[in-house]
């Protein structure tokens, strides 16, 4: 090798170090744009307390919406669910170690006499379906705090089935209480991946659209026992062409065909097996229809959909089409919307949560519009912690955020639950993190499968605190 290209990953190497170097002499507080930089200091690991530099306080004026890539990266490479934890474990011992760090009780907030129409609902789950949609950020993901959510509601209100489930979706290889396969040549567009000309995306933020014969497949898993079953299937779709057939099986027989109705609305087909089944299937043809998702159902009772919304903050909602969620909500009816963002707002350079207050309230009043009989609940981010010389305290903007998201709900006249303080307020994230067994990944950030059972039964038991004074 020529002597001059042997020098060249030297050179690399001390450029690179050359350039972060320089990059961490320049001051924080500098302003390009709405954004300001932050100091980049590369002995912060090391550094005692008392020399690190304090954190940027000056208020920004506008937000930029920021994915979790990196975090939603980390933790799939990772094992996002930690599966040891799945490993032969009693629900008796589960709850057990999930008391080693004891959160407090949190009250619902807000407009709670919005919350009425949902309760009257709950009132007559054993006579008809209950159906909640929960809309977050990668919090949940993979159907983490909505599984066992549905399950405390499903146990005491009745209701089997995982209820909606799109066509294809990002976060199948971590979903445990769902088995989701489905063939490589569907067109989907999304909040995610953009969109595709003169199609709108459906109620959970996308849209699937078969490239040749295309195929999906819903199986039960054996980790929520009212998810074991279900008898009834619910296709949804619209812009059939003439003739468009779809060909469907449960628990792998035959095929059974089944032609799609014409027409812009979105509409369903529902299909029923003979009894329980284990798994739905059904392929399409090219470019047959736009489909929306399948909801597997078994009669009355309580169904929540898992609407997430990978790193969104949660306004792109307000982009949603209303015709097609007004379109969902005379099929789905549905009686309590829950949004549950703020990973992405806290994540972005911001403190001043002006604009996400003035935005959020018109993704609110969508839904208010298009789901008029439906009760809101707002969710706050819960804590989430940065390093601070050898330890993790609070992201000093969080309390501004759950402040903003307060203001949010009151502005709304919805609902509100403060996740936050229900985790023990300020750098409870810490603890969370080293409660034995661990409720949240090293993150700082995202909790764990336990710790999403112990948000899932907070907020349920918050909800239902509420529920027993209704009249």
């Amino acid at each position: 090798m020529p002597d001059n290209n042997r020098n060249k990953p030297v050179l690399i190497i001390g450029l690179a170090i050359l350039f972060f170097i320089l990059l961490s002499l320049i001051p924080g507080g500098i302003k390009i744009g709405p954004f300001e930089l932050k100091p980049v200091d590369l002995f912060i690991d090391i550094k005692p307390d008392s020399l690190l530099t304090a954190l940027p306080t000056e208020l920004q004026n506008s937000v930029e919406e920021k994915n979790e890539s990196i975090n939603s990266f980390k933790l799939t490479a990772a094992g996002f669910f930690n599966l040891d934890l799945l490993k032969d474990k009693s629900s008796a011992e589960a709850e057990t170690n999930l008391d080693a760090a004891p959160p407090a009780f949190e009250k619902l907030s807000g407009n709670v006499s919005h919350m009425n129409s949902f309760f009257r609902a709950l009132k007559n789950a054993g006579n008809s379906q209950v159906r909640i949609a929960h809309y977050g950020d990668s919090e949940i993901e993979g159907d983490l705090i909505t599984a066992d959510f549905r399950q405390y509601l499903q146990e005491k209100f009745g209701g089997t089935g995982a209820g909606f489930l799109s066509i294809t979706s990002q976060d199948i290889a971590f979903r445990t209480s769902t088995k989701h396969t489905f063939s490589n040549n569907w067109n989907t567009a999304s909040v995610f991946s953009g969109s595709i000309r003169d199609v709108e995306i459906g109620i959970d933020g996308s849209v699937s659209i078969p490239q040749g014969r295309a195929w999906v497949k819903y199986e039960t898993t054996g980790r929520f026992k009212n998810l074991r079953s279900f008898n009834t299937a619910r296709v949804f779709y619209n812009n059939a062409k003439p003739n468009a057939k779809i060909y469907y099986s449960f628990d792998g027989g035959r095929e059974i065909p089944v032609e799609l109705k014409t027409g812009s609305a979105v509409n369903e087909i529902v299909l029923k097996a003979d009894g329980e089944v284990k798994s739905f299937r059904f392929s399409a043809e090219d470019k047959s229809a736009n489909f929306y998702g399948v909801s597997l159902e078994s009669g009355n009772g309580v169904y929540v959909d898992n609407f997430p919304l990978r790193g969104n903050t949660g306004v792109s909602i307000r982009d949603f089409s209303g015709r097609i969620l007004k379109d969902f909500n005379k099929l789905m009816d549905y009686d309590l919307i829950i949004l549950s963002f703020g990973l992405n707002v806290a994540s972005s350079n911001l403190s001043d949560y002006t604009w996400y207050e003035k935005e959020m309230i018109k993704a609110v009043n969508l839904l208010k519009t298009s789901f008029p009989q439906a009760s809101i609940l707002i969710v706050s981010v819960g804590d989430k912690g940065i390093k601070k010389g050898s330890s993790f305290v609070t992201d000093p903007n969080i309390p501004k955020l759950v402040a903003a998201q307060r203001n949010i709900a009151v502005k709304s006249g919805v609902a509100f639950w403060n996740l936050f303080e229900a985790m023990g307020g300020e750098n409870s994230i810490a603890k969370w993190v080293n409660a034995k067994p661990p409720l949240a990944f090293k993150d700082y950030t995202h909790v764990n499968l336990p710790g999403a059972k112990k948000i899932a039964d907070m907020m349920a038991d918050a909800i239902l605190d509420a529920y027993k004074n209704f009249k």
